[in-house]
């Protein structure tokens, strides 16, 4: 006997939501597949009792064919098909990104969209539906309304304030403070376990803002984005550098997606090759932005590419000051980044719907990791999955990383203390 699959709709009450055609449950399947792209007329055609054949149920084995194929009334309902959902909240560029990233990763069949702006939705949603002709089957739909995100299997939250050129993930705290606010008990209300992505910047502050908003949630089901994007910048980094996949390398940046991030270059490996020589005792210099690679995580085929004991020097730094400019250099050329996030974001849809069980730096609340005593959410390295963050590993961290870290921590705290007690 096959087990019913999880999220199942939960159809009470929602025929008085819907245009009355029929008065029967046949108007909730004629408005969701309108919504989904159908054509209105072809749809109540295919639901008349009188209406064009072209299809029957299957024929038993010897059975009779004297009378005609039968086929029952609603063999097309899209009502108890399983479904992998995947809600965005916000359809800016970012949110349009992470979009268009998931529908090529072809991971769900059920894309939905929510934006404040209803009539640019629509258009988008419509231009959605046209590009699902070329993916595998997957239905787009949106509203301004959050019913449409019941039951989903992740919930990204991109809307807010976009970053202006010259401006800091921290300098948007208020705004989107309020933006999250009016968002997360909507959210929770029609998908009540579903893990919740907060993108939104700056969102190691906007993720720990969600989770204390919705208070008794299991930890890890509300996690942030966080530098699922700085890694594989930096890996991208080195990789490009040296002429191979970036499979090859291995390595983290973690603490804030933001100025404040370390890259752990005691863990970069590549190819079996350490890219930092044993005996380079060099200071870490540039530690004016509390940043540091956390070079001592770097790993390129399995072997470190920084010896215990040794501390980064200046190729580091200018390997993670690049990382740290990123967003900043293609703002200043474009206004905005969303290309670059949104499959960093399609990565983690991934992770989550397959239940992978996948190692990633999201934002997750780190008070007691590496001795910080706040309630603060930084990146470090997850085991992510079906239910959001389920375990957190605990970075062997060199002295200097570990003072970073807490320095990363303290910037963080520092702008999330302005909104946290007034919670």
């Amino acid at each position: 006997m096959s087990a019913s699959p999880p999220h199942s709709p939960n159809r009470s009450g929602l025929l008085s939501d819907v245009e009355k055609i029929f008065g029967d449950e046949r108007d909730l399947i004629a408005s969701r597949l309108i919504t989904e792209g159908g054509s209105k007329p072809l749809v109540i055609e295919n639901l008349k009792v009188r209406r064009r054949r072209y299809t029957h149920d299957p024929v038993g084995y010897s059975a009779s064919t004297n009378e005609p194929f039968q086929e029952a009334p609603f063999v097309s309902t899209p009502l108890d098909r399983y479904r992998k959902k995947v809600s965005i909240v916000g359809c800016g560029q970012v949110g349009l990104a992470v979009a268009f990233s998931i529908l090529n990763k072809e991971i769900c069949n059920s894309l939905v969209l929510v934006d404040v702006n209803g009539e640019r939705l629509e258009g988008e949603v419509l231009d959605f539906q046209q590009a699902s002709a070329f993916a595998k089957r997957c239905t787009v739909e949106g509203s301004t309304n959050f019913d449409v995100t019941r039951d989903s299997n992740l919930v990204i939250v991109t809307a807010g304030a976009k970053q202006k050129p010259g401006q800091s993930r921290l300098d948007l705290l208020d705004t989107n403070t309020k933006i999250l606010k009016s968002i997360v008990s909507q959210v929770l209300k029609y998908s009540p376990s579903s893990p919740i992505c907060i993108v939104s910047n700056p969102c190691d502050v906007m993720a720990a803002v969600a989770s204390k908003i919705a208070k008794d949630l299991p930890p890890g089901q509300i996690f942030g984005s966080g530098t699922v994007l700085d890694t594989g910048r930096f890996r991208q980094l080195i990789a490009s550098s040296l002429n191979l996949d970036i499979r090859s390398v291995t390595g983290y940046v973690i603490g804030e997606h933001g100025d404040s991030s370390l890259a752990v270059w005691s863990s970069v490996q590549n190819g079996g090759v350490k890219l930092l020589p044993p005996g380079n005792e060099q200071e870490i210099e540039n530690a004016r932005d509390s940043s540091l690679a956390v070079w001592s995580s770097v790993q390129n085929g399995g072997v470190k590419l920084l010896p215990p004991g040794n501390e980064p020097g200046d190729l580091e730094n200018a390997i993670h000051s690049e990382v740290v400019n990123a967003a900043g250099v293609v703002i200043a050329k474009k206004g905005y980044t969303n290309w670059a996030v949104g499959m960093a974001c399609a990565e983690i849809a991934e992770v989550v719907l397959g239940d992978l069980r996948l190692v990633l730096p999201v934002s997750t609340c780190v008070r007691g990791y590496a001795g910080v005593a706040e309630d603060v959410f930084l990146s470090v390295p997850c085991v992510v999955g079906s239910k959001g963050v389920i375990r957190v590993f605990d970075l062997e961290l060199t002295a200097s990383e570990t003072a970073l870290f807490k320095k990363s921590a303290s910037t963080v705290w520092d702008a999330q203390k302005e909104v946290w007690d007034r919670m």
